[in-house]
């Protein structure tokens, strides 16, 4: 299996994680609408991971094992969500364990600090009304 099957293979592994806790708090969970990201091409052929239509919640799930470049790509997508996808509340959630080590720590603490300023922020964004950055811990002791 090269690289990029595994990394699928073990976001998809967390995906699903997610997916049945939230199950098993009572909420069901569907496919998000499909939209145009930021740096689309003019194709609504986006979609997030999960959509919690009860409370209008979408959410993003990212796994990342080991340090790299990705990690700091998981920022991008709290401002395209804050352009682009409509909802009520964005999660993204992190899991793995590079989310704890200091590099992961840090940029998990930078985007926690970003998505406070966004919601802040009193210029108009069409797309989610408040976004969040959790780890899966925090996502499962607070929840939705």
């Amino acid at each position: 299996m090269q690289q990029g099957e595994k990394a699928n293979y073990t976001g998809r592994k967390f995906h699903k994680h997610v997916e049945n806790y939230l199950s098993k708090e009572g909420h069901l969970c569907e496919k998000p609408p499909k939209y145009e990201a930021i740096w689309g091409t003019g194709k609504k052929s986006n979609q997030a991971d999960i959509y919690v239509r009860k409370n209008n919640t979408i959410i993003e799930c990212k796994y990342q094992k080991v340090p790299g470049t990705a990690d700091q790509k998981a920022a991008m997508e709290l401002w395209n969500a804050k352009q682009r996808i409509n909802c009520d509340h964005y999660i993204l959630v992190l899991g793995g364990e590079h989310w704890t080590a200091p590099r992961g720590a840090s940029i998990c603490s930078s985007m926690k600090n970003m998505a406070k300023t966004l919601n802040a922020s009193i210029s108009v964004h069409s797309g989610a009304k408040k976004v969040s950055v959790m780890t899966i811990e925090e996502f499962e002791k607070g929840g939705i």
